[in-house]
């Protein structure tokens, strides 16, 4: 009986330990920590990127991008074209996304607009994003084809808003002034396709304007 009860107590204890050794293997191999990507390519003087889990159709059209800026004579026509398909291909392609916080399209996005834009995007469609690990299981979007793209010159109201305090012996009076400037932007309008209809958004326009020698999505609806 005594060795029966410690060949029970061996199988026991190989058991647990069989069974803290695959937990520690799930845990270390599979955890739900979002996979690191690379930078496979940049364009170090407009601080674009372009990292290796990107779609094939994402990847073409920043090829193109590169070649735009890459002449001596920047046509900005194409170049505001170009990162209108770029921000929309990666805003609207969920399913390599590493998570919700994993937010696309934000290289576009002025910078004093980009919190705002990730709050709000986080807070809307990203909402439900799983972290991207073995166990993920979701249906998720893939922007396969931009169907049209059209672009025309208008303009744009940077707000500015400005606030003066004054004094007095008695009391203080806090004003707040906002003023506009209004700067010469490029209006685009672009539809797409997915891979699979999930029913979101396949049409948009945007504003664009040049601060510098860069462009930046100021506005889309």
């Amino acid at each position: 009986m005594k060795k029966s009860k410690k060949i029970l107590i061996c199988l026991i204890v190989i058991i647990i330990i069989l069974i803290v050794a695959l937990l520690s293997y799930k845990f270390l191999f599979n955890s739900s920590e979002p996979k690191e990507v690379k930078i496979i390519k940049s364009i170090p003087e407009y601080g674009y990127e372009l990292k290796e889990n990107e779609t094939k159709l994402y990847k073409d059209e920043f090829e193109n991008l590169d070649k735009i800026l890459s002449k001596k004579e920047v046509d900005y026509e194409e170049y505001a074209k170009s990162i209108a398909k770029l921000f929309i291909i990666d805003l609207y392609t969920l399913d390599n996304k590493l998570s919700k916080n994993d937010i696309g399209g934000t290289d576009f996005i002025k910078e004093d607009m980009r919190d705002n834009f990730i709050d709000e995007v986080r807070s809307t469609f990203y909402k439900y994003i799983e972290v991207n690990s073995e166990d993920r299981n979701q249906d998720l979007p893939q922007v396969n084809k931009i169907t049209d793209i059209s672009i025309e010159n208008t303009n744009f109201v940077i707000k500015d808003t400005k606030t003066t305090t004054t004094s007095s012996k008695s009391k203080s009076k806090t004003t707040t002034r906002v003023a506009g400037t209004t700067v010469d932007a490029y209006k685009v309008t672009i539809s797409w396709d997915y891979k699979e209809d999930f029913g979101y958004e396949k049409e948009a326009n945007m504003i664009i304007i040049k601060e510098d020698k860069k462009l930046y999505i100021v506005e889309m609806d």
